[in-house]
């Protein structure tokens, strides 16, 4: 934390996250492990446990995907990883990265959910493969995030086939969601 400079609150370890070990668990338990792409993670706790053969790290902190690089680096695993500065409200992903799952946890909450709807539905339709996976959470009627989402205000639920888990802090959800 000290030599990258990134936010404390990222130095939880993963064990105090359930909610993590679990989309990790799910995720590795896909028969479609190529590509992943993780918006917002962090030092990699989630995307860097996984086994896919090709990882996107992205994050809206520099200081953050160096830490996540470098614990990468040194874990000395087989795969392809890519590292990106990304601002999901902003920026685009390239319409050639053909992915097999996405992964937004722990930060929509600070969204407006028609804004998550519509930059998400884009991804969607651009990057993700048939039987592709979506995994987010929702919490509701938590009056301390900004935003309280529901799944039908982050996407079609007609489109996807949907897994939830429940019983995390603060009343998360995880959402595995599936494209038919």
């Amino acid at each position: 934390m000290l030599f990258f400079r990134f936010d404390k609150w990222h130095t939880s370890p993963l064990d105090n996250r359930q909610y993590a070990c679990d989309v990790i668990r799910e995720l590795d338990s896909r028969s479609n492990r190529g590509v992943v792409l993780e918006l917002g993670c962090g030092l990699g706790d989630i995307i860097g446990k996984i086994k896919y053969k090709e990882k996107y790290f992205f994050d809206i902190s520099i200081s953050a995907l160096r830490a996540a690089k470098f614990l990468q680096i040194t874990s000395f695993k087989r795969t392809s990883n890519f590292y990106e500065v990304f601002d999901f409200l902003i920026d685009y992903l390239d319409e050639k990265v053909r992915l097999d799952a996405i992964i937004l946890v722990n930060w929509i909450h600070a969204y407006e959910p028609q804004v998550l709807r519509e930059k998400l539905s884009d991804m969607i339709k651009v990057n993700l493969r048939p039987n592709g996976m979506v995994v987010f959470d929702v919490i509701e009627n938590n009056l301390n995030y900004k935003f309280n989402h529901s799944i039908s205000e982050l996407i079609d639920k007609d489109l996807f086939d949907i897994k939830m888990s429940k019983g995390h802090k603060f009343g998360r959800k995880l959402v595995y969601a599936t494209l038919k």
